[in-house]
């Protein structure tokens, strides 16, 4: 069985290739875990402390070519000083060396995470867009058969199909999709933001209600007000939280069936306006 650890191994052993201001003088050594997510398992090296290895476990975005992507978007934040530089991709074994980044040490803000959402708007255009209504159809595969035709009644309602539409028609811009705490990390006063797997054109609007859902409710309309400003549309934000309810719910049936709410007795988590 190759295991995560296993597909690193070409990657380490091109280390002379890394892309670094000051070349290695040896292959580093592959030390234990670090943190390990739904799609990614993340290595400390144990040579190189300023350094840590990723590898993708299992794909966990519907879009085509979700690495190749998340590599060129990945490459332009870390340019734009909002992500960890890469050093070295393994585009086979879909494999990434980076800079090492810590863990927020304090309560993240509205206004900082705004900051970094704003930066992240501005960055290049790119040839792919979030396909969310296709998404929840191919999660619906996912849920338990007892569930299914519920599932299928909220995923097909009138409301949920114009909350679709209203992200479908607003201004796209290329958005992270994926801001919740654990993608967040620092590297001095600098807030970066991690795993770009999700990251595609699309609505602000869902972008930002992803990333409300982890910050304390006082630091919510702060987020929504920084990233949209005077422009800020009620319905707009309202599609995009009761979107992203749904699609988090549809995508723990797939990846974290244990989190995942039942619609036939609890509608609490969709947050309908």
């Amino acid at each position: 069985m190759v295991t995560a650890a296993n597909r690193l191994s070409e990657a380490l052993h091109n280390w002379a290739d890394w892309n670094l201001i000051a070349p290695l003088a040896a292959a580093p050594r592959l030390g234990p875990v670090l943190s390990e997510g739904s799609g990614h398992v993340l290595f400390e090296l144990l040579d190189e402390p300023s350094l840590v290895a990723r590898v993708r476990r299992r794909p966990t975005s519907e879009v085509e070519g979700a690495f190749s992507g998340e590599v060129e978007i990945w490459s332009a934040a870390a340019a734009a000083g909002i992500a960890p530089a890469l050093v070295y991709v393994d585009r086979q074994q879909q494999a990434v060396i980076c800079e090492r980044a810590g863990q927020t040490s304090h309560p993240i803000t509205g206004a900082a995470l705004g900051h970094l959402m704003c930066a992240i708007h501005t960055l290049p255009k790119v040839n792919r867009r979030l396909t969310l209504r296709a998404d929840a159809v191919s999660y619906l595969s996912s849920v338990p058969a007892e569930q299914h035709s519920a599932w299928q009644a909220i995923v097909h309602s009138t409301d949920i199909d114009q909350a679709f539409s209203l992200l479908e028609q607003d201004t796209d811009y290329l958005c992270h999709n994926d801001l919740t705490v654990g993608n967040l990390l620092t590297q001095g006063d600098q807030l970066f933001a991690i795993d770009w797997e999700y990251a595609a054109m699309g609505s602000r609007y869902f972008d930002v209600a992803i990333a409300m859902a982890d910050l304390p409710l006082v630091e919510q309309p702060l987020l929504a007000e920084r990233v949209l400003g005077q422009s800020l549309s009620n319905a707009l934000l309202t599609a995009g939280c009761n979107i992203a309810a749904l699609m988090t719910a549809l995508w723990q049936h797939r990846f974290d069936p244990s989190q995942a709410p039942d619609p036939r007795n609890d509608l609490s988590w969709l947050p309908r306006q």
